[in-house]
């Protein structure tokens, strides 16, 4: 099955909202066996909406998804949009219009006339489910291909796709293409690469191997119709690179971290400078992290791990803040504090300031520290603030997991 992306609205266009739709909408239909072949952006006028679908409907695809516009306000105009498309009449719909009533009194709301627009409905197309929002989806067919409208509220738009859009491309898709998640951190795009693509002679042609970086790591995506040589190239992508793989499928590494610490029976804790927080907060993300979290300090200034950590005062007035000794000293002082199995410590140079000749932005030291483990570990980021960060956050998870049987 073939499939585009249409996607509405000013804010998209702006920059003012990050488009994450298109992205989760590609993904999670590419697992369920589409091939997405273009995705649109479009503003909220109605002629550009129109001219965008009729550019779709002449490409050879099996289903348009679209997301925006179908709210109560005047600058959602996809709805009306599409109606007009496709010279649909509209029909109130009284019984939903109750329905949504009752659901806006239940929550202590009063409904608003303007949510009458989401009891529409076309008289030549059909209206799917919202289970969590007011604004149903929309599903018309022409030439053999499906348009299906959806909110864009992402938590709306998931849900959708989860319950209607995705079951529909299962049951409706005439080739299964399987696909392999391999997720990976610590090693460059390029790297995977050549270790990869040296074996090239015993990747079948059939086969697309795809490579996704991000602040994170890189994902190896593996698909293709035959679930055999889907199998093979797995196997050859963990025999050159498994010392970078943490998981093959889509769990995050504070999820394997977490799921981890469970099963061991183990506890953690954080001790947290350049990071504030970060760490702290991805495990705590995690559903069952309570079990395994036991706290962290936010050791952010000088004072801070003098009076709330401990460290030893000439420790840090002899080496300074960013260290591998300060850095021991926060692993060893925060597991004793927290009585936790681990602690993990962190300590650097985040930026744009701060950074030396010999202490330069990106420097990072990480103390790690159990009953029979006391370590640091040095990484180098070289980049702005927020990457900095993310990649340290990453690499610490990196080396929980590792270190963790």
């Amino acid at each position: 099955m073939r499939a585009s992306v249409l996607t509405i609205g000013d804010e998209l266009l702006s920059g003012n909202t990050v488009n994450t739709n298109a992205s989760w909408i590609s993904q999670n239909l590419t697992l369920a066996g589409c091939n997405v072949i273009r995705h649109f952006t479009v503003c909220d006028e109605e002629q550009e909406i129109k001219d965008s679908l009729t550019l779709l409907f002449e490409l050879p695809i099996d289903l348009i998804v679209c997301t925006g516009g179908l709210g109560p306000t005047d600058d959602d105009i996809t709805r009306k949009s599409i109606f007009n498309y496709f010279n649909s009449d509209s029909e109130f719909d009284e019984d939903y219009w109750a329905n949504l009533q009752r659901r806006f009194s239940l929550i202590g709301h009063e409904i608003s006339e303007s949510n009458k627009s989401q009891a529409i409905i076309p008289s030549n197309g059909k209206v799917f489910p919202n289970s969590i929002g007011s604004a149903r989806g929309l599903s018309f067919k022409k030439d053999n291909i499906t348009l299906m409208a959806l909110p864009g509220v992402p938590s709306e738009m998931e849900s959708m796709m989860k319950e209607t859009v995705l079951p529909w491309v299962r049951k409706n898709s005439k080739q299964t293409i399987f696909s392999i998640n391999i997720r990976t951190t610590g090693v460059p795009e390029s790297m995977l690469f050549e270790n990869i693509s040296v074996n090239n002679d015993n990747i079948d042609s059939n086969v697309k191997i795809g490579y996704y970086p991000s602040l994170f790591g890189v994902d190896i995506r593996i698909s293709g119709d035959d679930k055999i040589s889907i199998e093979r190239v797995k196997k050859l992508v963990i025999n050159n690179v498994g010392s970078h793989i943490y998981s093959i499928g889509e769990d995050s590494l504070e999820e394997i971290v977490v799921n981890k610490l469970l099963k061991n029976n183990l506890t953690i804790s954080t001790i947290e400078s350049c990071t504030g927080g970060l760490i702290g907060h991805r495990i705590t993300q995690v559903p069952g992290s309570s079990s395994v979290y036991s706290g962290g300090i936010i050791s952010y200034s000088n004072e801070a791990k003098l009076n709330q950590v401990k460290v030893n005062s000439n420790i840090l007035k002899n080496h300074g803040a960013v260290s591998e000794e300060v850095a021991l000293e926060m692993a060893k002082n925060g597991r004793n504090i927290f009585n936790s199995d681990i602690c993990v410590s962190v300590t650097g140079i985040a930026g744009p300031g701060g950074g030396t000749k010999d202490k330069p932005v990106g420097l990072v030291y990480v103390g790690y520290c159990t009953s029979s483990i006391l370590k640091v570990d040095k990484y180098s980021f070289h980049s702005n603030r927020k990457s900095n960060k993310l990649r340290t956050s990453q690499a610490v998870l990196n080396l929980i997991m590792k270190n963790i049987e």
